[in-house]
């Protein structure tokens, strides 16, 4: 706008001439779409829901893909618990919705029992009417959280960096063999203490992973009936459980008090037309020549931190934070 302005007024002047100059650079479509590279607000963060029992909800992910080691597998499956935060990671050749749908069953529900809410992104895989109906047989309820969003799915997200943290300590230099230290990274990360419970997800599932000390001369003899230990586990179980809930409630709020102390609400509602910040590459272009935003679309409805956008005759969900008001 300034720039403009100063150009023109080399020249000539006239009244408002500043004011027209501005809204005229303002509505300018190419400008708002090349221009801003990334968006400059963001909404104050939603504390959602928090699962009281473990494998009350879940998140599933796919992770990929990776250096193709000599086995051919060049993705991991990742799962995690939301209370607990226990953490599965199955390497995986292929992300096809039979291929996750498969996995899914045998690897984490066949070992750890069925949940009762399961959250993916809008992965196609995930999508898939193979992998809905999988749901839907287990019985268990399948939501998504808004695409080119991972705060959405942060907890699992946080979780693959620290994953890939030990993993840089150990696989080779060609990176060939990260599939054969997946289960000690999943081990190394499940026996550690997590911040936001206080607990380790290993106990808050099974017991203290704990070994027992080389000084015992004998092992200890029996203690309890089964009916006995089994009331005595699920007892302990239960009250770490409300523990680590606890905590999680506590941490939760800590980390929305620090994300919100630097964001900038953008007003918007139904009506209004938007730009979409674009996060695609289109093949055989370079995103650094690309234009960052696309649109402009209508709002059809919009609630604290989503919108339904209407692209042409589909209706799309995306974050507010990937919005801005097209003039």
């Amino acid at each position: 706008m300034n720039k403009t302005y100063r150009a023109i007024k080399l020249r000539y002047t006239w009244p408002n001439m500043k004011r027209e100059i501005e809204d005229y650079v303002r509505k300018c479509k190419s400008c708002q779409i090349n221009k801003i590279l990334t968006p400059k607000h963001k909404m104050p963060i939603e504390i959602t829901t928090t699962a009281e029992r473990a494998f009350e909800k879940c998140y599933l992910d796919v992770v990929g893909p990776l250096p193709v080691t000599q086995g051919g597998i060049k993705y991991a499956l990742t799962f995690q618990d939301d209370l607990s935060k226990y953490v599965v990671a199955v390497s995986i050749a292929q992300q096809d919705a039979e291929t996750i749908a498969r996995v899914f069953v045998e690897k984490i529900v066949l070992t750890y029992g069925t949940l009762q809410v399961l959250q993916t992104d809008q992965g196609a895989n995930f999508v898939s009417e193979v992998f809905k109906n999988t749901c839907k047989i287990l019985r268990i309820k399948k939501i998504q959280s808004t695409a080119f969003h991972p705060e959405s799915q942060g907890r699992i997200e946080r979780s693959h960096r620290v994953l890939a943290e030990y993993l840089w300590h150990y696989v080779k230099e060609d990176q060939s063999n990260w599939d054969q230290w997946i289960p000690f990274a999943t081990y190394a990360y499940n026996t550690t203490e997590h911040s936001a419970t206080g607990f380790t997800p290993f106990e808050l599932l099974f017991r203290h992973p704990s070994v027992l000390s080389s000084a015992l001369k004998e092992p200890p003899g029996p203690q309890y009936s089964y009916d006995e230990y089994a009331s005595v586990l699920k007892s302990r179980l239960q009250t770490i459980q409300q523990s680590a809930y606890r905590n999680l409630i506590v941490s939760k709020g800590k980390s929305k008090n620090y994300y919100d102390e630097t964001a900038r609400q953008l007003k918007l509602q139904v009506g209004d037309k938007v730009l979409l910040f674009d996060e695609t590459v289109r093949r055989g272009r370079s995103r650094k020549l690309s234009a960052q935003w696309i649109g402009p679309y209508t709002i059809t409805e919009i609630d604290k931190v989503n919108a339904t956008i209407a692209k042409g005759r589909k209706l799309t969900q995306v974050h507010v934070n990937r919005l801005k008001p097209f003039y």
